[in-house]
């Protein structure tokens, strides 16, 4: 029963994150709000910068030169899948009935959501803060692109690390 419930929970992530990926991959920004919204509200309380909602654009500040937006690409959908798909994996053991099940599917959704809008957060805000400060010496589209994989790579190592103690910690 523990493997077909673990096997279960697998499928069922797997599933979600695949459904979750092609859907939000063709819709509208306004979709991806659960992810730009507390990213924005967070990049707005470390910059100072107040960052408004434009229809079909995303979040928008214009305090700073070049306009900031934050927009359905900076929602970090792949990231949250990537942590969605490696918590359920990590964790995918300690599935050993049906409460476990519901109990491990919420709290690897909830995690992965909040490592993602950790993670978007810092990039956005080293975007702001330190980019520019690159411009002369690299290409902006360039530094954010290699910022992005960086704490991206980061933040999934660590989530992983976290994930692997607190996982031994558990008992079945």
């Amino acid at each position: 029963m523990k493997n077909k419930l673990s096997l279960l929970f697998l499928f069922t992530v797997f599933c979600i994150g695949f459904a979750a990926k092609w859907i939000f991959t063709n819709l509208d920004v306004e979709y991806s709000i659960w992810l730009l919204k507390p990213t924005t509200i967070w990049v707005e309380q470390i910059t100072g910068l107040d960052f408004n909602l434009l229809q079909n654009e995303g979040y928008v500040c214009t305090q700073i030169s070049p306009t900031t937006i934050i927009d359905k690409s900076c929602s970090g959908l792949n990231f949250w899948l990537m942590s969605f798909l490696l918590g359920a994996f990590v964790l995918h053991k300690k599935i050993t009935d049906l409460w476990r099940f519901f109990y491990f599917f919420i709290l690897v959704f909830n995690l992965a959501w909040l490592v993602t809008i950790i993670a978007n957060t810092g990039r956005i805000v080293i975007s702001i803060k330190f980019l520019p400060l690159l411009s002369p010496h690299i290409e902006y589209a360039q530094s954010h692109l290699l910022l992005g994989i960086f704490i991206y790579v980061t933040m999934l190592i660590l989530y992983y690390l976290i994930l692997r103690k607190w996982d031994m910690g558990i008992r079945n």
